[in-house]
C-alpha cells in the first residue's frame, strides 16, 4: 500500500553540527548550530537527537538550555557517545526585505501571469502612505474588514 497524505518532500529538515567534541561526562548544555551558524529552535518537538545510536525523548531525554539555541540533556553525554541531530520544519522569520531586493520573479507568478486571492479572510488595514491593487472579482468575507484611509489608494481592476 502506497503512502497516504501529503508528500514528504517540503519543509526544513536540517542536519545538526555534531556537538559530540563537547562530550565529556559532565557538560550537560550544548549549542545547537546548522551549518556553523546558530539555530533557533520553536519546539523541542522540532528535533531528533541521537546519542550513540538511541533517540532521545524530547522535554525528558533533554529541555531547552540557556536559550532557544541551546539544548541541555538531563544526564551528560560521556566522551564516547556520538552525536547525530535532525532539525525539522524549523520556524522561518526572513524580517523585513530590503528595498528593491525582490524582483517580479519572486512574486506568485504562473508564466508571468500575477495573481491574488478573491476573497479577503483577515482584517487588513492600509497606511495612509499605501497604494493597493487587486484584480477582481474581490471580496471582503464576513467578519473581516479592509481599511483604506485618506491618503490612501485601493483599486480593484
Amino acid at each position: 500500500m502506497g503512502y497516504i497524505g501529503p508528500g514528504l518532500d517540503f519543509g526544513a529538515f536540517q542536519k545538526i553540527d555534531d556537538i559530540s567534541s563537547g562530550f565529556n561526562g559532565s557538560t550537560t548544555q550544548f549549542s545547537i548550530q546548522v551549518g556553523g551558524t546558530t539555530a533557533e529552535i520553536a519546539s523541542l518537538n522540532q528535533l531528533i537527537i541521537s546519542i550513540s545510536g538511541v533517540i532521545q525523548e524530547p522535554n525528558s531525554a533533554f529541555t531547552f538550555g540557556s536559550s532557544r539555541s541551546t539544548i541541555a540533556f538531563t544526564g551528560p553525554p560521556a566522551a564516547t557517545d556520538t552525536f547525530f541531530g535532525i532539525l525539522l520544519g524549523n520556524s522561518f522569520d526572513a524580517g523585513t526585505p530590503a528595498d528593491a531586493s525582490i524582483g517580479y520573479s519572486k512574486l506568485t507568478t504562473i508564466n508571468g501571469v500575477y495573481r491574488n486571492v478573491q476573497t479577503l479572510t483577515q482584517n487588513l488595514t492600509l497606511a495612509a502612505s499605501d497604494n493597493a491593487l487587486v484584480a477582481g472579482p474581490f471580496t471582503v468575507q464576513s467578519g473581516s474588514t479592509l481599511t483604506v484611509p485618506s491618503g490612501a489608494t485601493f483599486v480593484i481592476v
